[in-house]
């Protein structure tokens, strides 16, 4: 994602902001992982290790800090996905998959209870009477139609 590709909008200005920090960092670990590559134990190249890292930690440091870090909060899952080597955008769809199937089985069992109240409701009002109309308020105060 480049921010060229989100509108500099107030509403996402956070966004920008963040997504500019992370591209750095990103650039800063593919930069820290070319010198510990290429390091060949001189004290310049030791120097510019050291750089390096403590550049990272301030900017992780910064990325850590900022106040659009507690607006919008990363799941720690989506922390371990990354640090696993996976693709994020997987880790949402896989989210968005067991989320709707986990509604769709909570409506199914949502359904099933409104029918057995319904059923059980008609029957007790048909062999108690006097109390149909306490079967009714019932009915009515959980979302059933008279």
């Amino acid at each position: 994602m480049t921010t060229a590709s989100l509108e500099n909008t107030p509403e996402n200005s956070p966004l920008v902001s963040t997504t500019d920090q992370l591209l750095a960092l990103i650039e800063s670990f593919i930069e820290l992982g070319v010198l510990v590559h290429d390091n060949q134990g001189t004290v310049p190249s030791h120097t510019a290790l050291t750089h390096k890292t403590n550049q990272v930690i301030s900017q992780l440091s910064g990325l850590t800090a900022s106040p659009y870090t507690f607006q919008y909060p990363i799941p720690v899952d989506v922390v371990s996905y990354i640090e696993d080597g996976r693709n994020p955008d997987i880790y949402t769809r896989e989210f968005i998959e067991v989320t709707a199937k986990s509604n769709a089985r909570l409506k199914g069992k949502m359904e099933g209870f409104a029918k057995l109240r319904d059923v059980l409701g008609g029957k007790l009002g048909e062999e108690f009477p006097e109390m149909k109309e306490v079967i009714e308020d019932i009915r009515r105060r959980t979302g059933g139609e008279s």
